[in-house]
């Protein structure tokens, strides 16, 4: 009889979580039977409803796995509603793991961990992804993230083991939880690409072919084009990539994600004429524009993992970044990497070398991390996590 898996997740597929936990899906489905828990929220699931059977935004209809849902009207309602459906879950399928994927879930931990042990599957196992510290650090004078800390997040250290997206994540999760999480077992499994889509054509795209796509979304008269894929927190260090927007006039700047009246404030002070934004695309839009840039820079700060500009250097597009948590951890060796990471002339000066024609990509290091971000590799490395 195959071992049963129930993953538990908040947020659809077209968010960074919702996809982690379908590629989880498809990555252990040779060995598990799978089960995933959708907890929906309007937020996440505006076309959900109470009683609601299938959403056709979160691809249900996969066929590797079981879907099951909840409904709550946001995920504060949902601290007290999801529990006693959870609870009742796990006694019907009688998991061996029960599979987080993300810490702000973990109030329900104790709620998988006592279900277990009364339905008496005393060899299961509730297991947390964590991918990032950041809501518990970097805003410590926030209320909400203290908050957020305090009833949605602190119970997530009593999970039996924990898997992280890196190992700058797994030492900052041991620094900020302490020895409940240091000491459990624990891997690095890392963030798979979806390479199937993420690929480079099967023609080079011309100079020629560039300047058209870049005429067709808008962009005239310039003679490259950089792309940033972002939020706007003080993390992603956005405004280091207005400053260098400022200082190559010449060149589209195109930004991937939503326009706070920060931003906007910013680039009407400085007159960026050349800063172009796009607030949603599908995951083929956004290929695109990664095949037809001249190069992805990622001036971020702090990063759990940092997909983006390994999802461009998949389609064939360089990448410079900052010298910084996980995406040093990952791109060292494999492209530039700007230390200190606001240094904006720093980033111009890589950006005229790539628009004049250089390879700045180490070809054998970039082959290596793409193998490493393989499905395959993935799923290996999430299987040998999980036994």
């Amino acid at each position: 009889m195959a071992k049963k898996i129930l993953f538990i997740c908040d947020k659809n597929e077209c968010t960074s979580f919702g996809r982690l936990t379908l590629n989880l899906a498809k990555a252990v489905a040779s060995e598990y039977e799978v089960h995933v828990l959708w907890l929906k929220t309007p937020k996440f699931f505006p076309n959900s409803g109470a009683g609601s059977a299938k959403d056709s935004a979160t691809g249900l209809a996969a066929g590797d796995f079981t879907s099951h849902e909840v409904w709550a009207g946001s995920l504060y309602t949902g601290f007290f509603s999801f529990r006693s459906p959870l609870k009742k879950l796990v006694c019907e399928i009688e998991p061996d793991v029960v599979f987080f994927i993300r810490p702000e879930l973990g109030f329900l931990v104790p709620v998988a961990n006592k279900a277990l042990k009364s339905c008496g599957c005393a060899n299961s196992k509730t297991v947390m992804f964590v991918h990032d510290t950041f809501a518990e650090t970097l805003y410590p004078g926030s209320m909400k993230f203290r908050l957020l800390n305090l009833f949605y997040i602190r119970d997530c250290v009593k999970a039996n083991s924990f898997v992280y997206n890196s190992c700058w994540t797994r030492d900052q999760a041991a620094t900020h939880f302490g020895p409940k999480m240091a000491d459990a077992p624990g891997s690095v499994i890392g963030c798979p690409i979806d390479s199937d889509l993420f690929c480079k054509p099967a023609t080079p795209i011309s100079n020629d072919e560039k300047k058209t796509f870049r005429r067709k979304n808008g962009m005239r008269n310039f003679y490259g084009m950089c792309l940033n894929v972002s939020l706007d927190e003080p993390r992603k260090n956005i405004d280091t990539y207005l400053e260098l927007a400022r200082l190559r006039p010449d060149v589209a700047f195109v930004r991937v994600g939503k326009v706070s009246e920060r931003i906007t404030e910013i680039i009407n002070v400085k007159k960026l004429y050349n800063v172009f934004h796009f607030e949603r695309f599908n995951a083929e839009q956004l290929r695109e524009f990664y095949r037809h840039a001249d190069l992805i820079v990622y001036p971020s700060l702090l990063e759990g993992f940092g997909l983006p500009p390994i999802e461009a250097i998949a389609c064939g597009t360089p990448a410079l970044c900052a010298a910084t948590s996980a995406v040093k951890e990952n791109l060292e060796g494999v492209c530039p990497l700007i230390d200190p990471p606001t240094d904006a002339e720093a980033y111009a000066q890589v950006v005229d070398r790539v628009i004049a024609g250089e390879n700045i990509v180490n070809e054998k290091a970039a082959a290596e991390l793409l193998d490493r971000c393989s499905m395959e590799s993935f799923s290996k490395r999430v299987l040998e996590a999980l036994a």
